[in-house]
C-alpha cells in the first residue's frame, strides 16, 4: 500500500525558526538591552547638561555682544520661579527682551550671585565675576562650571 501521508522527505522539509528557538532570542535580545539601558539614561542626561551649558555660553555671549553693539547695559536674567535659572533665562536690553532660553528639564542650574547679570556697553560684567554650575539634577557631581569675569 502506498505511504499517503503528507509529509515531506527529509531532504525536501522547510526552513525557518521553530518557537523555541524565536523566545530564546528574543530573551536574549531583551537582556542585551537591559544591561544597556543604565548606560543610556546617563548618556542623556550628560548630553541634556551639555546643551543647557552651551545655551548659557551662547546666552552669555549675546549679552555680551548686544552691549556692545547698543552701548548700553545689557541684562541677562533668570525667569525660573523665585530667580532660579534652571526656569530659563532672559537677555535684555533695558525693556526690549531681545532672546529667552529655558527651562531646562532634569537640570540644575546655580548662580554664584543673584538672578541677574549686567554687562556694561564695555563688554565687562559690572558686578564683577560671576560663577554658574550646570549639573543634572540626578548627579551634582558632574557638573560643568561656567565662569564670567571682568576680563570677559
Amino acid at each position: 500500500m502506498p505511504n499517503l501521508s503528507p509529509t515531506l522527505p527529509a531532504t525536501q522539509r522547510a526552513a525557518g525558526f521553530t518557537l523555541i528557538e524565536l523566545m530564546v532570542t528574543v530573551i536574549v535580545l531583551v537582556i542585551v538591552v537591559s544591561m544597556a539601558a543604565p548606560s543610556m539614561s546617563q548618556l542623556i542626561s550628560s548630553q541634556r547638561t551639555r546643551n543647557a551649558a552651551a545655551d548659557l555660553a551662547s546666552a552669555l555671549t549675546l549679552t555680551r555682544s548686544e552691549a556692545v553693539n547698543r552701548s548700553a547695559t545689557t541684562t541677562m536674567t533668570a525667569s525660573g520661579t523665585g530667580g532660579s535659572w534652571t526656569g530659563g533665562w532672559a537677555v535684555a536690553a533695558g525693556t526690549a527682551r531681545i532672546r529667552g532660553y529655558g527651562p531646562y528639564d532634569g537640570i540644575t542650574i546655580t548662580a554664584s550671585s543673584g538672578s541677574s547679570l549686567a554687562i556694561g556697553n564695555d563688554g565687562r560684567p559690572i558686578a564683577g565675576t560671576q560663577t554658574f554650575q550646570v549639573a543634572p539634577s540626578t548627579n551634582a557631581t558632574s557638573a560643568t562650571t561656567l565662569c564670567v569675569q571682568l576680563g570677559g
